[in-house]
């Protein structure tokens, strides 16, 4: 079987070769059939089931008074997961066409997120026209976090903030219900599921910018949305984890590095203040 990595930490195109056997022919057959019908439905939002243990968040938007960043309820829940909705970057699994499409696929899934859509996997020719729409307007292949923040408040109006990599900043913002963007080195994330994936020290060419979608934490680290591989949606890494895929990124893409920060993208709350009243 040989997998081909597209940019952007996408699986691309299968080629798998068949021995001369019959009746292993016949087997890959009567088996691949029922197979491969369940990984097309994959994307199915209809199929897919919800995330286990997914808590109820009333999201808020990013306030218009003071530094918009800070949540301080009575006290900060042991756990938040929320349900974001998920598509991989090649939703129709054209990756040949979608190598650079990560920022695209993961601002997608925060749309969905804040226009409050119910679906756990974004209909595969929906997301495939939302990507298609924001790949049309990057200004280049990969880019930084201050860059996806500055798309998506020109062409959605939605406002960003570059936010410390820390768990209590985390914790904060998705206990408010806001999910975070990190911008990371595909291997460095430590999901063995990427091709070429020896451990998450790789160095060799397989490992490529990439941003995720953080969904989740716990006391331990974080869940992420991963549009990078069809494996992607709800899997745990743990906070060391993520700041090693960042300094990763750092390390081998300066030209992209803004340091152990994440991004905020998200609605601004409307101003309460009545006018004429001020």
């Amino acid at each position: 079987m040989e997998v081909q990595l597209s940019r952007g930490g996408g699986i691309g195109p299968v080629d798998i070769r068949w021995g001369g056997i019959a009746i292993t022919v016949l087997a890959a057959l009567i088996l691949g059939g029922a197979s491969g019908a369940a990984g097309r439905h994959y994307l199915n939002s209809r199929v897919a089931p919800p995330l286990p243990a997914v808590t109820r968040v009333q999201a808020q938007p990013i306030p218009t008074v003071g530094p918009g960043t800070e949540v301080t309820p009575a006290a900060l829940p042991d756990h938040i997961l929320l349900q974001v909705p998920f598509t991989t970057q090649a939703p129709l699994n054209n990756w040949d066409k979608h190598q650079e499409s990560c920022e695209a696929a993961n601002l997608t899934m925060l749309l969905l997120y804040w226009g409050h859509d119910q679906s756990v996997v974004i209909d595969p020719h929906a997301a495939d026209n939302y990507i298609k729409q924001i790949d049309g307007w990057k200004s280049q292949p990969d880019l930084n976090d201050t860059m996806l923040g500055q798309l998506a408040e020109q062409h959605y109006g939605y406002s960003y903030r570059i936010l410390p990599n820390d768990p209590t900043v985390i914790a904060q913002q998705l206990s408010a219900g806001r999910p975070l963007l990190a911008e990371v080195r595909t291997h460095g994330l430590g999901n063995p599921r990427y091709p070429g994936y020896a451990n998450h020290y790789e160095q060799n060419g397989y490992s490529v910018p990439h941003f995720v979608t953080i969904i989740g934490y716990d006391s331990t680290g974080v869940w992420l949305n991963d549009p990078g591989i069809s494996w992607g949606r709800g899997y745990h890494i743990t906070y060391a984890q993520l700041a090693h895929a960042i300094d990763d990124l750092d390390q081998h893409h300066p030209a992209l590095a803004q340091g152990q920060v994440l991004l905020l993208i998200a609605p601004e709350a409307k101003s309460r203040v009545r006018p004429g009243t001020i």
